[in-house]
């Protein structure tokens, strides 16, 4: 590993150095120093932006990295602090720290998806070293890594370096696989692993995600083996692809080519896309449906769906967000919730199934409210299809437990499940 950004405090006398994987942004100067010794520690280049200095936040413009925020400062608080990272177009992910109310602390990370930032669950006051250590980790992996251009990840589609993993969907009344969804990952000759929240952005602004979806989905089309059975292939449907009309018939005939009837084939939309002019998709979501694909809801609860749109909307399967399933051991709040989900689907003829499933306690809990599906790292990461044969071959032998453990092929958990 390179040696990392050099460890800066500022308070307030410059301006925020994009440079630093970690922004700690809290008025607290002895949380600052705290955060900074333990990523000093683990070798994360960080600064420090005391709650007087917040009015420097605009100069940070396409930061990337982690951005601790405190909600409580004086001045400016932490909700116009998320206001001024968004009109900063920050693509760092962002973790909201206070001592506040639960309830408050959840709405702040609500209101920050809605303005477009990367919020990940927040972290409550005095944060636990475990906590922060786990935080930071991920930034290990990419301090000092040089970022993938344009023109190499051109080059990477053209010789195929990124290449579908599959990640099992798996019924909760049967523990048999019902499907398996398709994730793109790239191990890059040059860079090593770079994580999707990396590339598939990279895709977008450079025009290329039209591209990468084909491969991806004609790779994973012919990835469907006999041993698959009645099992769906699950592959993400871009929001730019809404744009290509003709996109049904391209998808069909790709399906037919390789052999595959469209009714093992299920495209997951992201609800906050899905109803984002619902009229105007419409016509090619009933265009899928009429050639035998399945259509799959993804990440639902983390929009906010008008009902009737859901209910007009040709949609098969809800997937429920995993930022609600990583709480409901712990939360009553979070179990109210997803079972109120479930139930939304039961009642709209939908599948339910929940994604981030990281442990059996969940998986009992999503039993007991009526779930029917899961999906991961409890039962398989997103796996190559060689690794994948062989989860379903020890699960032919050990059907209850049914899970392979594999070693981590080192790339960070990113929400891809």
């Amino acid at each position: 590993m390179t040696n990392p950004q050099t460890t800066t405090t500022n308070t307030g006398r410059g301006k925020a150095q994009s440079g630093a994987s970690l922004l700690i942004v809290d008025d607290d100067e002895r949380i600052c120093r705290l955060i900074q010794k333990v990523a000093e520690k683990m070798d994360v280049g960080s600064e420090c932006v005391s709650g007087a200095s917040n009015a420097q936040l605009f100069d940070l413009k396409g930061r990337t990295g982690l951005v601790l925020l405190d909600l409580n400062m004086p001045g400016v608080d932490g909700v116009e602090v998320l206001r001024r990272l968004s009109a900063a177009d920050c693509q760092a992910q962002v973790c909201l720290m206070s001592g506040t109310a639960k309830e408050v602390l959840e709405a702040a990370k609500r209101l920050g998806v809605e303005l477009g930032l990367k919020m990940i669950e927040p972290a409550s006051k005095p944060i636990e070293l475990s906590v922060l250590q786990d935080l930071l980790r991920p930034l290990q992996v990419s301090t000092g890594t040089r970022k993938p251009t344009m023109n190499e990840l051109a080059v990477a589609l053209e010789c195929g370096e990124i290449v579908p993993h599959f990640q099992p969907k798996v019924s909760l009344a049967t523990g048999k696989t019902t499907g398996y969804e398709a994730l793109a990952r790239w191990n890059s000759s040059l860079l090593g692993n770079v994580p999707p929240s990396t590339f598939i952005p990279l895709a977008v602004e450079a025009g290329l995600m039209g591209e990468l979806t084909r491969m991806i989905v004609q790779k994973s089309l012919a990835s469907i083996e006999p041993w698959w059975g009645t099992a769906c292939l699950s592959v993400n449907y871009s929001p730019i692809l809404f744009e290509d009309l003709e996109y049904p018939d391209r998808l069909e005939k790709w399906t037919r080519a390789a052999g595959i009837d469209p009714d093992q084939v299920m495209l997951e939309i992201t609800e906050s896309e899905a109803m984002r002019d619902p009229v105007r998709y419409i016509d090619i979501l009933v265009r899928f449906r009429l050639k035998g694909f399945h259509l799959s809801i993804d990440d639902f609860g983390t929009g906010f769906s008008s009902m009737q749109h859901l209910y007009e909307l040709p949609f098969e399967e809800l997937k429920i967000d995993r930022s609600f399933i990583s709480k409901v051991k712990d939360d009553a709040n979070a179990r109210v919730i997803v079972k109120a989900m479930v139930e939304l689907a039961r009642g709209l003829g939908l599948y339910s199934l929940a994604e981030g499933v990281e442990d059996a306690e969940t998986a009992k809990i999503l039993q007991a409210i009526g779930c029917q599906g899961v999906q991961g790292y409890h039962y398989a990461r997103a796996l190559p299809l060689d690794a994948l044969r062989e989860w379903e071959t020890q699960r032919i032998k050990d059907p209850v437990r049914g899970i392979v453990q594999f070693p981590d092929d080192g790339s960070v958990r990113d929400g891809s499940n």
